[in-house]
Parts: C-alpha cells; structure tokens; sequence
C-alpha cells in the first residue's frame, strides 16, 4: 500500500497539463512554423534501439545523444533527445511541484540575466544564468548531462587500473522481492545487507587474498509485475587473476547470508549473485547511465513486465496514468538524497581523478563557447509559459540568434491575441 504522500492527486487541471506538455513536446515543429526556417530537425515517436552498423556520439557538455549511420545521416537527432527531455522535465514539475527540479531551468539564478551559449566544438546551444537541480534521478535534462561525465570517470578508472596489470571484474547482486513491498524499505534493507557483506570476515578475507584496490558501487531499480526490484550494480578493482567461478561462489554464500540477517528471503544461487569478467566490466562501465533510465533514458524501454522509473514517467506524459505518477513520486521519495555512484575511498585519487560533486558537473560550461544573446525577464517568463524552452534551444543551435528573436516576436503576438476577448456576442 502507497503512503499518502505518494497516492495520485486529484487533478483538476489534467487538460492544461496535457496542453502544456503536448506545447513542449511538439515544440520544434511550432517553432520551425513560426519562423520559416528549415530547421534541421526532425520529431518523431520513434524510441528504437540502436541499429547495426550505427555509431551514438555523445556530447559531454550536454549529454547530447546523436546515432549516424554510415552513411553519416543522423537517424535519431540529438534535437528530438533534448525536447524528449524538456517534456519530461515538465511531468516531473507537474508531478514534484516542490522540488529542486519543478525550478531547474526555469528560475532565473540570483541577480543572473538568463543567457544563450553556443558550443563551437559541438554546435550545440545552452542556457546559462539558470538554477539547475542536479537530480539524477529526477530531471531528464541533469541526468543526461551528469551521468555522462560519470560516465567517463568510470572509463578512465578502468583504463588506469588496467595499464597497472590490474583486474576488473563486474558484481550484480539482487533478492526476492513482493508486489506489496515499499521501495523504501527495500533500500534500507538492501544497506544493511550490503553492509553486512562487507563486513563479513570472509569477504575481508577474499578481498586480500585477491588484492581488492577499491570499487565502486551503483543501485538501480526497476518496477515490474513483482513490485520494486532494486539491484546492486558493482565494479571490484583487483591487482591479481581470479577463477570467476570460484570467486563468484565464494561471493554469493557471503551475500546469501547477509541477506536472510537484514530481512530478506534468501536469493536464489541462479539470480542471487553474478560475477562478470573485464570484458563485461567495460562494457558496462562505457554503457551505464546510457543503458538504464540515466543518460539514455529515452531509448530505454523496459521490458513488458519491466519498467524503468522514466519509463513510468513517460506513461504519465503519455496518458496520465495515475498509477505511474504515484510510483514516480515514491521513487523520487526513495531516491532522494541518494548518490548516483558510491566510489570507495581513495579510489578516485589512486588514479589522479578530481572529486566533482553532482552539482558541479551540471552546473559545467562549455569553455569553447560564444554567446548568443540574453533574454529580459518578461522574454523569459514567455518562453517558460508557452512550453518553448527546448525548441529554443533548437532554434539557436540551427538558425542563430535572429531566428530566436523572430520566435520570441512571434511568441508575444501569439500570447497578445490569446488575452485579447472575441469580440462582441452576435
């Protein structure tokens, strides 16, 4: 049973809310309507998965994702991931009214003019002089941009172990789990769990026995017929070749335990606990945040008795499923405050690799950058109103400021005609 805090609110106002997201979602083709201009983007439905033969090029200032094929044609524009995320970031407002993300880029930072910047390396445009939340689990738009660059720490960790002759091994580690189980408690008890096996003399003993540098940790989790399941994702550091069967067996009696003392049904020796060689380490490593609702959230779909917390979120700006909304509140409840990635202590600075906190990385410019142009308040609060703020971008990016100037003109005679009454009744 949900607590109150995440049931469904009573929505009064569900057709405004649908206009408004249906504003940000069809954003691009308005705005190219509005101008005149041969934009060069395309909005489609279309969330497949990568096809063979193509290459996703990601660009770390925003987390923008391009697949080209080829022959060097753009199959999934980098301009549909960003409006994909505007309009999603607009449900999670509706949905999280009072959180850091209902503000992020739309509340202007203190004594700040809101500015638009240009990359010359990626042609890409972005706002500066806005608040940002940082929240991976919540806001598409610093989810995309921070798991990136967590992204790239995790490569350059495995590269510099690996130049040392060091071993990189993946551990996934999960438990059975129940339809009616909250999502909080499952957290809980998944800590003290993890707790509990690192604790254990055994585990400490392996960990010398096999020269254990550091790890780093990550919980993901999943919504499916059986409930919540939340599972441990985690990369060990060795200096030293291991059996992985041997060890994987080893692991898994260690974590059988420390599951049943924190609560726990005991896991399954089939999906209870897996052990992965480099190869998968790697691959998971160049791939996380992009394989599950973090960076690639909007290619991410999960299996039919699977569904990621994005996905969730997309099913509420779909059709405004109640049921959706009320498990995406108890997520971002149950995620709050939560660090994406746990590295051990003095991992990162083994290998000479600054500590940036979340914060940080969504806040970082671009510095190959010119700007654009600036906004007044009035222009700002117009933009955030009629939905526009990804298509903006968009414009910038492909046309320049003067068609930013011609959409915001347009924009204001849109909204002039909309205050203005009918006329007088027959």
């Amino acid at each position: 049973m949900l607590s109150d805090s995440v049931r469904p609110r009573h929505d009064t106002h569900g057709a405004a809310r649908a206009a408004r997201v249906g504003r940000d979602a069809s954003s691009a083709s308005n705005a190219r309507a509005s101008l005149g201009t041969a934009a060069k983007f395309q909005a489609t439905s279309n969330h497949a998965g990568f096809k063979p033969g193509v290459v996703s090029t990601i660009d770390p200032e925003t987390g923008e994702i391009s697949t080209v094929g080829p022959s060097g044609l753009s199959i999934r524009d980098a301009a549909e991931c960003r409006l994909e995320r505007f309009a999603l970031q607009s449900v999670v407002r509706d949905l999280l009214p009072n959180s850091r993300t209902a503000k992020c880029l739309r509340w202007r930072q203190k004594d700040k003019t809101v500015q638009v910047w240009k990359s010359n390396q990626y042609q890409r445009a972005h706002y500066k002089g806005l608040q940002t939340c940082a929240s991976v689990w919540c806001c598409p738009v610093c989810a995309a941009k921070i798991s990136e660059r967590r992204r790239a720490e995790l490569e350059a960790l495995i590269s510099a172990h690996q130049a040392t002759g060091g071993v990189v091994l993946l551990v996934t580690r999960t438990f059975p789990h129940q339809r009616a189980d909250i999502l909080a408690d499952l957290l809980d008890q998944l800590a003290k769990a993890d707790a509990s096996y690192k604790a254990h003399r055994d585990y400490k003993t392996l960990a010398k026995s096999f020269g254990l540098v550091g790890s780093v940790r990550a919980v993901e989790v999943t919504y499916g017929a059986n409930g919540w399941h939340p599972h441990v994702h985690e990369l060990l550091f060795l200096s030293v070749p291991v059996v992985l069967d041997d060890l994987e067996e080893d692991l898994f009696r260690i974590w059988q335990a420390a599951a049943v003392r924190a609560g726990f049904p005991s896991p399954s020796r089939a999906h209870g606990l897996q052990l992965q060689d480099g190869s998968k380490a790697a691959k998971y490593a160049s791939k996380w945040g992009l394989e599950s609702e973090l960076t690639q959230w909007h290619r991410k779909r999960g299996k039919v008795d699977s569904q990621t917390p994005f996905d969730l979120l997309r099913q509420v700006f779909d059709t405004q499923d109640k049921q959706a909304a009320a498990l995406f509140r108890e997520y971002a409840e149950s995620f709050h405050g939560r660090h994406q990635l746990q590295f051990s202590r003095g991992l990162k600075k083994l290998y000479a690799i600054a500590e940036v906190s979340d914060d940080e990385l969504a806040n970082r410019q671009d510095d190959d950058a010119v700007l654009l142009g600036s906004f007044t308040p009035d222009q700002w609060r117009l933009v955030c109103q009629t939905g526009q703020r990804g298509s903006l971008l968009e414009v910038a990016s492909s046309s320049g400021w003067d068609a930013v100037v011609s959409l915001l003109e347009s924009l204001a005679r849109s909204s002039e005609r909309a205050a203005q009454p009918d006329g007088p009744p027959l």
